[in-house]
Order: C-alpha cells, then sequence, then structure tokens
C-alpha cells in the first residue's frame, strides 16, 4: 500500500478474502494502523458512502473485477475520483 501524495509504501498482512476496510478494522499489524488512517469507511462496508476510496495502482487495477453500477454510483460523490478510484470496501484480496 503506498500513502496518498507519497512515494512512502507499507505493508499489511491480511487474509484472502478480506476486503481492505476488513484490514482496517480487523488487521492487527502496523501497516492495518496505518491504512486505517487513511480509509474511514463510516457506513461498515455497505456502500452508502464513499469513505473508503482509494486509487488503485494501474499495474493492479486490470486483476480487479470491474465496479458494480452501485459502486460507480458511490464513487461519483467520492472526493478528486480518477479513472482508478475504486471503494476499498468491495476491494476482495485473493
Amino acid at each position: 500500500v503506498k500513502q496518498p501524495n507519497s512515494e512512502r509504501v507499507f505493508h499489511c498482512d491480511a487474509l484472502e478474502g478480506m476486503t481492505l476496510r476488513d484490514v482496517c478494522e480487523h488487521g492487527d499489524d502496523e501497516g492495518a494502523a496505518v491504512l486505517a488512517e487513511y480509509i474511514e469507511c463510516a457506513c461498515s462496508g455497505v456502500m452508502a458512502c464513499s469513505t473508503c476510496h482509494v486509487y488503485v495502482d494501474e499495474r493492479w487495477l486490470s486483476k480487479l473485477p470491474a465496479a458494480t453500477e452501485d459502486e460507480e454510483d458511490m464513487l461519483d460523490h467520492a472526493f478528486e475520483r480518477k479513472d482508478n478510484s475504486r471503494l476499498g470496501c468491495q476491494i476482495v484480496l485473493s
């Protein structure tokens, strides 16, 4: 994971099937704590907000399934949306 507006990279321990939101909420390493500082997840992962808005590195974007229409609708409300914007609660690690 890379911090916004920085080249600093940090690592998070996670299990397959977790979302980025899950890592923030249940991760117990330093990387998860740093990630939680940047991803709020105010709606608890039900796509009712865009506080878990993240930018996915272009190298990884094609490895993710396409955003659903519901996710796209919520991303319309995200601050500074870009082509590589996604909701962290919808990114499932594999």
